[in-house]
């Protein structure tokens, strides 16, 4: 029906979709895609499949109370009618329906470097733009101030420039990558984009779908909450049985193609396997005896079937005969209405009473997000009549995963923050919650508009958000990144395929569409025979990819710091000295040492604890610090000439050059971690390896004299290594200072702790605990606390969460504790006390 010019004039036409405008109405029935957005105005029950919209596999109904009492009268162009036929209202075309935007929203999406690639290109930025300015300063010192000779200026800036540019780094973080990306598909996920892999590492924001992810994606019958009808234990009906009276009056045909159906079916098996059957062995639909099926329909919501006891049935006490139905409860309850088309009518025994009863239980397996299948029987069947009895309901949902639960306390140990998303109605979304302690903080589609302040802090805060659209799952990405943090979004309809492409990491749920697989970063598969299914997969991949970003953050430093080494050492020898270093070393230095590091990609590591971050200022520093560090190691080598070398300057340098490559080689082994080097996994046995043959090689060279200028006696060689190592390990212990300065809730510093007696800093903040104890209390006695003192001696006080001290430091400060509340409950005036500035 279609407006014409006049203000109250309306036309019946046939037009073409993309003709259609606001305010015409529209006639759809069962089978057709609905053609615009709109509003149910009148006609049957719509049942509407917003699969590609919502990903929720099971019609909605139109119309339907929502969480506000008022009809949701709403269907969205692209979703597919069912069953029903009427008339919609269109309220949006075009560009303005919510798939409209959806497609807007995906082509306005970009993408942007991962935090990874971006600290990285920072660091490069400020190594390559140091040594640019080094260089500009050598050519203008040497060729306009000294007057040097051009060949040789232009070889001390050539040394500098091989020194400076990571030649390797981009074939380390692709191979580390694809590493980590084989070993994700072994788990079931399968990497579309590399770059993805740098941005889960840091991702502390996790938006998950409902349907498939947190669930099975299957509807299953709670078998141990069926409510019993009281009246049928006098049969000897137990509430197991009602899944068997159920599972009678369905077929296995239909379980193929009906998720209810088969549900029925799982339930069966489910009290076989218990051992509780009674019915559904003994009796069977007998056609050639006279039994009848009766199918469920649209109008009558119900099946209806008749069994008879097998003849070769052992349990002979059983009635000859059964009549079976389920279906809807007010349609099993009572159906001897005139606008019903049934075959088979009654109203159940005692109704007035039963009624109140279950429709109370109903509501109460509706509040709790189960979807309720009533069944009736005729135990007596007597005469030709029926005389149903209500059995019982059966609650019915798509159950969490076994593993949800779990791998939500896991993810969230890992310090993200897990929301839920889904297109399901608000009372099951909180439900399901509820069941895996996600938490019940919900949103509705209404409560994202108008955008506010006040709006974006309630995305910020919520468990989860139900009913929403592809705008509203866009809007979530957008606000939550806007905020600062690293998104990941699971999905798998065509409405997700926005939200997967603007997120930092798009996860494609097993059965996702093509459209939703195209716009992901990772595409879930069941893997492992389904065992890694759902939230277990993505916590696998979390943990993969925080040792990946582990290794490229050590690689990175090590490289740097070997950067910083040379050029500084290089700089160093033409400034002050005016001399130069044979070229040919630097280069056997860039191509042997990073060649031989490249295992690391490989290598054994321990992932952070929360989301990784590359901070760019730690790198430039640590790398700088460790780099000047070596450097002046190196120049003592150079000028020092502490091994007694008596064969000139040739023989200094080759053992400079043995000195500097045994140096940055192992410098590998100190960035692996922020702890003392000895104090982690150890190396894969590759990398190790490779270093030590390289190194051999090397020092083969210097004490045969091949490849290098000449040779150095075997006892300088030996030298050189210890010397070598002895300012590694120095470099260690400024490292460990380094991180302890920059974050010493997370890093204490344990080098301080066993130089200095392991004592200075906890015996600090036990004296401050002893006068907090001593305040208000002239009668406090201190002895007991000196004897605690004792205790905590050596160990650190400090800010942060408990997960980062070590398990043995963990118990002993629990002991210590305890010892503390036994204390202060001798001493009750000592209640009050200052708290130090550090806390456990």
């Amino acid at each position: 029906k279609k407006r014409g010019k006049k203000e109250d004039e309306v036309k019946d036409m046939d037009v073409n979709v993309d003709e259609l405008v606001v305010g015409d109405l529209a006639y759809i029935r069962a089978g057709d895609v609905i053609p615009a957005d709109g509003v149910w105005v009148f006609g049957d029950e719509l049942h509407v499949n917003e699969a590609s919209l919502t990903g929720e596999t099971r019609p909605r109904k139109v119309p339907q109370e929502d969480s506000e009492g008022s009809q949701g009268s709403r269907v969205l162009k692209g979703s597919t009618l069912v069953q029903g036929e009427g008339f919609i209202r269109i309220t949006e075309v075009g560009a303005a329906t919510v798939i409209g935007e959806a497609n807007t929203a995906m082509n306005e999406s970009t993408t942007a470097l991962s935090p990874l690639q971006q600290s990285i290109q920072q660091v490069v930025n400020w190594i390559v733009a140091g040594t640019v300015l080094i260089v500009i300063v050598i050519l203008v010192v040497q060729l306009g101030v000294r007057g040097e000779e051009v060949r040789t200026t232009l070889l001390a800036a050539t040394g500098l420039i091989v020194a400076a540019v990571p030649v390797a780094l981009p074939l380390v973080v692709s191979v580390t990558l694809a590493i980590g990306a084989t070993s994700l598909a072994a788990k079931g996920a399968i990497i579309s984009h590399l770059s993805a892999m740098q941005d889960l590492a840091s991702m502390d924001v996790l938006c998950s779908d409902k349907t498939g992810t947190l669930t099975t994606a299957e509807m299953t019958i709670n078998v141990q909450k069926i409510w019993l009808n009281e009246a049928m234990k006098k049969y000897g009906i137990s509430k197991e049985n009602i899944a068997e009276l159920a599972a009678l009056c369905s077929t296995k045909e239909n379980a193929k193609k009906n998720e209810i159906e088969s549900s029925v079916f799982r339930a069966l098996e489910e009290v076989r396997k218990a051992e509780k059957d009674k019915f559904y062995d003994n009796y069977n639909c007998d056609t050639a005896n006279g039994d009848v099926y009766y199918g469920f329909n649209a109008n009558v919501k119900r099946t209806f079937c008749t069994v008879s006891l097998n003849s070769d049935s052992k349990l002979k006490s059983l009635p000859q005969k059964l009549k079976i139905s389920k279906g809807l409860l007010t349609k099993v309850l009572r159906n001897d209405t005139k606008d019903d088309t049934g075959d088979m009518k009654w109203t159940v025994q005692d109704y007035k009473n039963i009624a109140t009863v279950a429709k109370r239980a109903d509501e109460d397996f509706g509040k709790s997000g189960y979807k309720t299948l009533a069944v009736a029987v005729d135990y007596k069947n007597a005469g030709p009549g029926v005389r149903m009895e209500l059995a019982g309901i059966l609650p019915i949902k798509d159950p969490p995963r076994a593993s949800t639960e779990e791998t939500i306390r896991r993810i969230r140990g890992a310090m993200i923050n897990v929301k839920m998303v889904t297109g399901d109605h608000e009372n099951i979304a909180r439900n399901l919650a509820k069941d895996i302690h996600l938490g019940t903080n919900f949103l509705v589609h209404e409560d994202l508009w108008p955008v506010s302040a006040h709006r974006n802090e309630l995305i910020a805060d919520m468990d989860g958000i139900a009913q929403v659209t592809p705008k509203d799952k866009h809007e979530v990405v957008a606000v939550l990144q806007d905020r600062g943090h690293v998104i990941g979004m699971c999905g798998d309809g065509v409405n997700d395929a926005p939200a997967l492409k603007l997120a930092n990491v798009g996860f494609a749920v097993p059965g996702a569409t093509q459209a939703a697989r195209n716009a992901a970063d990772i595409v879930l598969t069941e893997g492992d025979g389904g065992e890694n299914a759902g939230l277990k997969v993505i916590y696998d991949a979390i943990v993969i990819s925080r040792e990946i970003f582990q290794r490229i953050k050590a690689y990175v430093l090590y490289r740097f710091a070997s950067s910083v080494l040379i050029i500084a050492f290089l700089a160093f020898l033409t400034f002050v000295f005016n001399d130069i270093f044979n070229p040919l070393y630097v280069i056997l230095l860039a191509i042997i040492n990073d060649v031989t590091v490249t295992p690391i990609a490989s290598d054994y590591v321990i992932g952070t604890k929360g989301p990784s971050e590359l901070n760019v200022w730690t790198i430039l520093g640590l790398s700088t610090v460790m780099g000047i560090l070596l450097a002046i190691q190196s120049i003592g080598t150079f000028y020092g000439n502490p091994f007694g070398l008596e064969g000139g300057a040739s023989q200094e340098e080759v053992a400079v050059y043995l000195q500097i490559s045994i140096t940055s080689q192992f410098l590998i082994f100190i960035c692996r971690t922020e702890k003392p080097f000895f104090m982690t996994v150890m190396p894969h046995w590759i990398l190790f390896s490779s270093c030590c043959l390289a190194q051999l090689m090397v020092s083969l060279w210097c004490g045969f004299g091949v490849v290098v200028s000449t040779s150095v006696p075997v006892t300088v060689i030996v030298y050189t290594w210890l010397y070598s190592f002895a300012g590694l390990l120095i470099s260690d212990v400024f490292k460990c200072e380094y991180y302890h300065c920059c974050e010493p809730e997370l890093y204490p510093n344990l080098y301080y702790s066993w130089i200095f007696c392991c004592g200075a800093k906890a015996k600090d903040n036990l004296s401050l605990m002893e006068e907090g104890y001593a305040a208000n209390s002239s009668r406090l006695q201190r002895k007991p606390s000196r004897s605690i003192a004792r205790k905590l001696t050596g160990l650190y006080i400090q800010k942060g969460h408990p997960a980062n001290l070590t398990p043995a430091m963990q118990n002993r400060i629990r002991r210590t504790l305890t010892e503390v509340t036994h204390y202060m409950n001798k001493y009750p005036n000592a209640v009050e006390y200052k708290r130090p500035n550090s806390t456990i």
